[in-house]
């Protein structure tokens, strides 16, 4: 498993297959993206630290991730060794944000509502999303499609996904 070292918390080792499984077994409505999305597709990009998802904002899925969280033991990811926990419910108390940055027992997640490059989310992205195998064979996930990926790094802008595009595109990875 990947993990994540230095100052600051203590993280557990990266899980991706764990993480999803739980999303999974929760019935949450998600969309796999970024480093995961990339390591899925085998893109030729650095490992990742974290998992990110755009999730489906309707109650009922926002209810869904809420127990996801439990199972998972989230926190808010902080200075603080264990993060800081944070009330799960209502939804509406953390389902207003953007992004939700959160440390699990299975490492780290990021749940990103509106990523860059999809301004409405979920209904951006579920449509051109493929269901995969995330790690192992018996967890599944949609997962953006590897045209979206580029969309989504191209949108953000930032150095790092910039510097992703160029290692993809460098490596010719299939499109």
């Amino acid at each position: 498993m990947i993990g994540a070292s230095g100052p600051g918390p203590q993280v557990p080792d990266l899980d991706i297959a764990a993480i999803v499984r739980v999303l999974g077994a929760h019935g949450v409505e998600f969309v796999v993206i970024g480093g995961a999305a990339a390591i899925v597709r085998d893109l030729p990009v650095p490992a990742t630290v974290d998992i990110d998802i755009t999730p489906s904002r309707s109650d009922a899925n926002l209810e869904r991730l809420a127990a996801a969280f439990d199972e998972l033991d989230a926190a808010l990811l902080t200075a603080e060794p264990d993060g800081t926990w944070f009330p799960r419910r209502p939804v509406e108390n953390w389902a207003q944000y953007d992004t939700l940055h959160l440390m699990t027992r299975f490492g780290l997640l990021d749940v990103v509502f509106l990523p860059d490059g999809a301004p409405a989310g979920y209904d951006d992205l579920v449509m051109a999303a493929e269901r995969c195998a995330v790690l192992s064979e018996d967890v599944t996930a949609l997962v953006v499609t590897t045209r979206t990926w580029v969309r989504l790094k191209e949108a953000s802008g930032r150095s790092k996904d910039l510097e992703h595009l160029d290692l993809y595109r460098e490596g010719g990875a299939p499109t």
